[in-house]
């Protein structure tokens, strides 16, 4: 550190401290992110971003999806020349609406006599500043992937459907509940579904790896295990209640981030007095979160270190993952009675 400023060097001394923190589980805890939902779809998505270089765009993606809605049957001709209806590679820009900080502030004189150091003080800023970012995004896409929710054409038995939730009592919420979501995704035309479960499911997947050691019982986890599932016990609860789970095209949600700053540290000086940069989430493989740096001096020769942590993200529903305006590739189910 001089004169009152972190130097870019010292930033790689912060970032060790704050990785010898996460690799220490006995630290660590405090820092893990309840971001399960948010890790399933980052892993499940299977859109591309093409990156966008014009700076007046710059909370723009541009995401590219498989169209194939125009291809049709049609009568044989046996003229030997032929044409057909081009599939596309849609690539469709969409703005990013979603910008969240996580800001915190050391005062050096705090720690004057104190037996901690400042940086590793700041080092365990910046953890928690992610980990509350990974949270945020995690809520926020569980929102909107209520919102992007279409019609269940299936309605056959247990399920009841009322508008755009699909309500099933509990006592069919077992191992044997996988066969009716299989019958779901076919009717509505998935091919590929994973299930994004709050609690719903937690306890049966828990019990099946036991109940396998039973030779009468062994079918339950393999009935289980037919169909991707992923449990957030935090999240689906607070945004959607703990009743609901998502039976969800890998196709038809994608949740994109993008950052405006380079990992290597850039100091904006004539008057700006700040330093940006970019680091990685600890969480969330992929998402990098931009870092603003300043200081202050202060009365008594203090100085005041402030860091603001930035995330810019959205999530998107593919507009053609069936080509049909109703079925977009996201159903709601929720252990209850119909109303």
């Amino acid at each position: 550190m001089a004169d009152g400023n972190i130097a870019c060097a010292d930033f790689t001394s912060i970032q060790v401290m704050a990785d010898q923190i996460w690799a220490n589980s006995a630290k660590n805890k405090q820092f893990i992110a309840k971001c399960d939902a948010l890790k399933a779809v980052l892993f499940e998505q299977t859109t591309e971003l093409v990156p966008i270089l014009d700076p007046d765009k710059d909370l723009t993606v541009k995401i590219q999806w498989v169209d194939m809605c125009d291809n049709t049957v049609e009568n044989l001709d046996p003229d030997c020349v032929f044409v057909g209806a081009e599939g596309e590679a849609t690539c469709l820009e969409h703005t990013i609406t979603e910008a969240k900080q996580s800001v915190f502030s050391a005062l050096e004189n705090k720690f004057r006599g104190s037996t901690m150091d400042i940086q590793m003080f700041i080092a365990k800023g910046w953890l928690t500043a992610k980990k509350l970012l990974d949270e945020e995004m995690t809520k926020s896409m569980i929102a909107k992937i209520d919102g992007f929710v279409g019609e269940n054409e299936y309605l056959g038995a247990p399920g009841q459907v009322v508008g755009t939730d699909t309500f099933i009592p509990p006592a069919h919420w077992g191992p044997e509940i996988m066969a009716y979501f299989a019958q779901a995704s076919i009717i509505n035309m998935s091919s590929d579904t994973y299930i994004l479960d709050g609690d719903n499911l937690f306890r049966q997947t828990w019990l099946a790896d036991f109940k396998a050691l039973n030779q009468n019982e062994k079918d339950g986890k393999a009935m289980l295990e037919t169909i991707r599932t992923y449990h957030d016990l935090f999240n689906m609860a607070a945004i959607v209640g703990a009743q609901k789970l998502f039976l969800i095209d890998k196709s038809a949600v994608t949740h994109q981030t993008k950052n405006r700053y380079s990992t290597a540290p850039r100091n904006i000086l004539n008057g700006a007095d700040r330093i940006r940069f970019a680091v990685p989430s600890d969480n969330l493989p992929g998402v990098v979160y931009d870092v603003v740096y300043t200081t202050e001096c202060l009365p008594n020769e203090d100085i005041r270190h402030n860091w603001k942590f930035i995330a810019r993200f959205d999530t998107f529903l593919n507009p053609t993952s069936a080509c049909n305006p109703t079925n977009t590739g996201v159903l709601s189910f929720t252990c209850g009675e119909a109303p």
